[in-house]
């Protein structure tokens, strides 16, 4: 039995999930790059999980520049992964990773408080100060953030920096 020898014959080819995850790891990145919207994202991963033959995954990235169709994936050896840096990550990922929350924590703080002002206003006169309970993860991560002289775990620089090389 010999394999397909034309574009044709390699269109009835069905494909297997590394090709299927191929074709959306190009729709993801095309995406990061601002090439496709949103809906249309997730129209053309949808159709790529549910594509059966080559001929179904061309089109999903024919009007793509990088790769610009879904053809057959090649064999060929592993590329080596990257060694974990030497030395610890770079402090200002987790720095900025604490600032933020606790910035977030500040602003759902300052709504309550408000939320509580209105309601002790409308009601004449003050009402317990149940704000209080919402500040103690503000407290909590502030009084970690002093502590940890602004920096955080090694395990959470990793994360942080793990996160910002992410294209979503």
């Amino acid at each position: 039995m010999s394999g397909p020898s034309s574009p044709g014959d390699q269109d009835r080819i069905r494909i297997g999930n590394a090709d299927r995850e191929r074709v959306v790891q190009q729709l993801n990145d095309a995406f990061a790059e601002g090439r496709l919207d949103v809906h249309e994202l997730d129209e053309r991963v949808a159709a790529a999980y549910a594509a059966k033959t080559f001929a179904d995954l061309r089109p999903l990235t024919a009007d793509l520049p990088t790769g610009t169709s879904a053809a057959p994936a090649r064999h060929r050896p592993a590329e080596p992964q990257p060694a974990m840096p030497s030395g610890p990550p770079a402090p200002v990922a987790g720095r900025r990773g604490g600032l933020e929350a606790m910035r977030g924590l500040f602003g759902i703080f300052v709504i309550n408080v408000v939320i509580w002002g209105i309601v002790s206003l409308t009601n004449g006169h003050v009402i317990y100060f149940w704000p209080a309970w919402v500040a103690v993860p503000l407290v909590l991560a502030t009084v970690s953030y002093v502590v940890g002289g602004g920096r955080s775990s090694p395990r959470d620089q990793a994360r942080w920096q793990r996160r910002s090389r992410r294209r979503w």
